[in-house]
């Protein structure tokens, strides 16, 4: 009896998506495929249409920005995700997380940050060429592996849930299970054979315009990848880290001293020196000085605290 394959529209697939995150969890999904498949692509039309179901409901959440919504350098990345609420397309996340690059320091950095800040409810979609490529640690925090097939069509995954396998994934077994498609010569193979299949969906080109957008912002961004990886100066929005640190202890949106750390690291200052600036920016507003009186983990202002409300 054959198995019934689960066609997935764009709509469900998003419907989906949205439910995580109004569950208060964070949405990591990982697009893999050959180039010039549409993995952008794909990514592109899921966020634009996250951004418009939550603006059809009055919320300023998840707003889709052609410049903003790209992260493209490491700096970018690890600013991503001190973001409440936010998403963002790590268009070639491959020059981000790649395995190989474990002991690279702000690779290092940006996985402590993506386990770290879990609960702000962030959607964030990677595209990269092969899944396997990525580090160990970003493979498990994925909730959604898409799988480009071929242009327009592509294949849904998701981890098995296990208590002793390490490997949610099942590597070893769907590895074999691809070795035999490939010994057969078999050239449209049946996915749902593989134990983390979970469904087929369809998607678009994108219009003339948007593409058209889409290739200003990529042209631009691979420019400040190539300034990052001679050791250049990168320019970005000129953001002053104490400015903007001050405005999110007292709107409670630190969550404790460790995530004030993570700021520092993001900013690429030291945590240390980085508090005592913001204690001494506190005494000139006439105000205290003490840090733990803005963390909203305690009592006080846990229960004051929405997540929601933040964008």
């Amino acid at each position: 009896m054959a198995k019934t394959i689960l066609k997935w529209s764009m709509k469900k697939f998003v419907a989906m998506m949205i439910a995580i995150l109004n569950n208060k969890f964070d949405c990591f999904i990982v697009i893999e495929g050959n180039r010039g498949l549409g993995k952008s692509t794909l990514a592109i039309h899921l966020l634009r249409q996250v951004s418009r179901e939550f603006k059809k409901l009055g919320l300023q959440d998840y707003k889709f920005h052609w410049k903003h919504s790209f992260l493209y350098t490491k700096k970018e990345t690890k600013r991503f995700w001190h973001k409440w609420r936010s998403s963002g397309i790590g268009d070639e996340m491959i020059n981000v997380t790649f395995n190989r690059d474990f002991y690279d320091e702000e690779q290092k950095d940006i996985i402590k940050m993506i386990n770290m800040n879990r609960d702000h409810g962030n959607l964030f979609i990677a595209c990269v060429p092969q899944f396997q490529a990525l580090d160990n640690q970003i493979k498990n925090l994925c909730k959604i592996r898409i799988t480009v097939v071929r242009r327009g069509l592509v294949i849904i995954q998701t981890p098995n849930r296990t208590i002793y396998v390490k490997d949610k994934w099942d590597s070893a077994t769907n590895e074999k299970i691809e070795r035999g498609w490939l010994q057969k010569g078999i050239t449209r193979p049946h996915y749902s054979k593989l134990t983390t299949f979970r469904g087929v969906m369809q998607f678009p080109k994108l219009r003339p315009s948007a593409e058209a957008k889409y290739q200003a912002t990529k042209n631009e961004k691979r420019n400040l990848v190539a300034k990052e990886e001679m050791g250049m100066e990168v320019e970005e929005d000129v953001v002053d880290p104490i400015i903007d640190t001050l405005k999110r202890l007292k709107a409670g949106k630190i969550r404790n001293g460790v995530f004030l750390d993570g700021l520092a690291v993001a900013y690429n200052l030291d945590p240390h020196t980085f508090k005592n600036k913001l204690r001494v920016a506190l005494n000139k507003e006439g105000i205290s000085a003490k840090l733990t009186d803005y963390y909203w983990d305690k009592g006080k202002k846990k229960k004051e605290y929405n997540p929601a409300t933040i964008s």
